[in-house]
């Protein structure tokens, strides 16, 4: 019988082909659990030394079902739903696989950027519907060359965006509370209080993540101070804005539209106005998606899997602090046998 469990959960059967292979130097088994509910996440993980988690919140009761747990690995960037004091209370390590898919969101992020500034979705349906001549003007488009473009948050998503804005020959600046001095060294880049972000892009860009320091960092107060010419495009988390007065600004025109992929709540109520507003392209939370980019998250997951049995710091640790109640020798951690 393997010495080591790690279930890997998700709302359907999953494939675990990935994770076996980086497991293979392990003695482990690897486990896929279908679950829908939070007492069946709670039964499904209760033997797992590692849990591999796809998109279920873990709050404290969840955490605390872990008997002999010694990892959680949120599949993505987004780690919010995983109650890190709790973990770190019982010595459970936490990871994300930061950096997994920074090119595929900072990719959707500019997407949806160049389409507000093209306008590209009020074109293809007024086309389609027959309006070449009240559409055609060469006016209508706005402009990416030159144009500012304001990045909230500067971690692995908002420096590949950076670099992405360079090459378009964008001014790029950037405003992240939470990153060092280290920042200010990606080239072409300058950080700027937030009031400055705010009043100086014509486009900004949301790639923070989410905690009570960034909820609602985009309230009516931000969008006043806002250009009326500028877009707000959100790839990170729906509660980073304000929706309510999201939505009150671009119904005002207090700003000029917006490119979301996510939302407060998820999926969008069909009553929600964001819907039928023409100045708004919409997409499902998808931004982080590809085939090689969730290929991509499950190796990184797995890699950290096999990292924490053996007794190695993951490589993209979330709660440092948990390593004090972590016994340390020759670089290796030590941890509780699993019973």
């Amino acid at each position: 019988m393997p010495k080591y469990r790690v279930v890997l959960i998700d709302r359907g059967h999953v494939d675990v082909t990935l994770e076996r292979q980086e497991l293979a130097g392990v003695d482990a088994e690897v486990v896929p659990m279908a679950v829908s509910s939070e007492g069946e996440v709670i039964e499904a993980i209760a033997d797992a030394d590692v849990v591999l988690n796809s998109a279920f919140p873990m709050p404290r009761r969840v955490v605390e079902a872990m008997r002999h747990g010694k990892l959680i690995v949120r599949m993505g960037h987004g780690y919010e739903g995983v109650d890190l004091a709790a973990a770190t209370a019982r010595g459970i390590m936490v990871a994300n696989v930061a950096g997994s898919t920074s090119e595929e969101v900072s990719n959707h992020a500019l997407a949806l950027m160049m389409n507000c500034a093209r306008r590209l979705y009020q074109m293809d349906r007024g086309v389609r519907a027959g309006k070449w001549g009240e559409l055609w003007s060469r006016e209508v488009c706005g402009q990416i060359w030159g144009e500012t473009v304001g990045i909230f948050g500067f971690g692995h998503i908002g420096r590949a965006f950076a670099r992405k804005a360079n090459a378009l020959r964008m001014k790029v600046i950037a405003h992240d509370p939470w990153a060092g001095p280290w920042a200010d060294l990606e080239e072409g880049v300058t950080l700027v209080p937030f009031d400055q972000l705010l009043r100086e892009s014509d486009y900004i860009t949301i790639h923070s993540n989410y905690g009570p320091e960034s909820h609602h960092a985009f309230n009516a107060g931000a969008f006043a101070k806002m250009k009326k010419t500028a877009y707000l495009i959100n790839t990170a988390r729906g509660p980073v804005v304000d929706e309510k007065a999201l939505i009150e600004a671009l119904r005002s025109g207090r700003i000029a539209g917006a490119g979301l992929d996510v939302f407060e709540k998820e999926p969008v109520e069909p009553t929600n106005p964001l819907l039928k507003m023409e100045n708004v392209i919409l997409s499902p939370h998808i931004a982080g998606s590809s085939p090689g980019g969730w290929a991509r998250i499950r190796r990184g997951a797995a890699r950290d899997a096999a990292r924490a049995l053996q007794g190695l710091r993951p490589h993209s640790l979330v709660n440092p602090e948990v390593l004090g109640k972590l016994q340390l020798s020759d670089g290796r951690l030590g941890g509780r046998s699993p019973a």
